[in-house]
Formats: C-alpha cells, sequence, structure tokens
C-alpha cells in the first residue's frame, strides 16, 4: 500500500514558490521554482528520494499567491491565452482559488479559465476603460476592488 503524503507550496516575497514535501524525519526542501509546471516534479522527486523509493500517494496543496485575491482585475500573459479567442480586451477578473493552485479568471466574453499564478498581471481598477471595468463586474457580480 502507497504512503499517502501532501507537499505544500508557498510563494515568497520575490514570488517564486517553495515546494516543501513531509519525509520521514521532517519537512524537506524539495526546493524553489517560478514556474507552477514544475511543481509536481519537484514534489515527486523529493518524495522518492525521502521513501527511497516506496510508492508514495502525493496530494500537493497551493498557499493563495499574496499578490492575487478575489475581485482582483487582471490580464493574462498573452503567450498563455489561447489564439482561438479574440475577445475585444484582455481582462478578467480572479473569482475563485484553487487549492493545487490554479486561479479561476472570469472574462465577460470568453468565460471562466484557470491561470497559474504567475501567468496573470494585476491591473489598477481605475486604468481600464470604465466600460470594460463594469462589463467585468456585471459578469461576475464581484465588485472590482485593490487589495
Amino acid at each position: 500500500m502507497a504512503r499517502s503524503i501532501t507537499a505544500h507550496v508557498h510563494f515568497r516575497p520575490d514570488r517564486s514558490m517553495q515546494v516543501v514535501v513531509p519525509g520521514p524525519d521532517g519537512p524537506i526542501d524539495a526546493g524553489m521554482t517560478r514556474r507552477s509546471k514544475d511543481i509536481g516534479r519537484m514534489a515527486r522527486e523529493a518524495a522518492s528520494a525521502a521513501y527511497g523509493g516506496e510508492p508514495v500517494e502525493l496530494a500537493i496543496l497551493v498557499d493563495r499567491p499574496p499578490w492575487l485575491w478575489e475581485g482582483a482585475l487582471v490580464r493574462p500573459d498573452p503567450a498563455v491565452v489561447d489564439p482561438g479567442e479574440a475577445p475585444t480586451h484582455p481582462y478578467g477578473q480572479v473569482v475563485a482559488f484553487l487549492p493545487v493552485g490554479g486561479v479561476v479568471v472570469m472574462h465577460p466574453e470568453s468565460g471562466s479559465g484557470v491561470y497559474a499564478p504567475e501567468d496573470l498581471v494585476v491591473c489598477d481598477p481605475e486604468s481600464i476603460d470604465p466600460g470594460v471595468r463594469e462589463a467585468v463586474v456585471r459578469c461576475t457580480g464581484i465588485t472590482a476592488s485593490e487589495g
């Protein structure tokens, strides 16, 4: 039977992520990364080394990124936006956080999407055209807010 463990991911002030895996003798620092896609590999490698290849069932919990909050107006990095979608503006609003690290963003034209925290840029609500801002807020029902 596989041992069940839960790794934790903590955000550092520089927005990097520290991966910590529980080991047989205490927490193990599995390293730092700036990309969410590295977290699973880092946690699996650390768990495998800590338990000597013994089968391990691994869960991962990710803290909420401190620079994002529910109601924040954001724009995703253009590199991660589906090129098949052609919205008239890039702005959406954070509506939820997933325990595995994803950030749910609602866009009034293209619906909701899940993004890695590092792929989102927080926008000052006052810097967004009022009509666009109102469309986003109307779609989510959440008042746009500043952190």
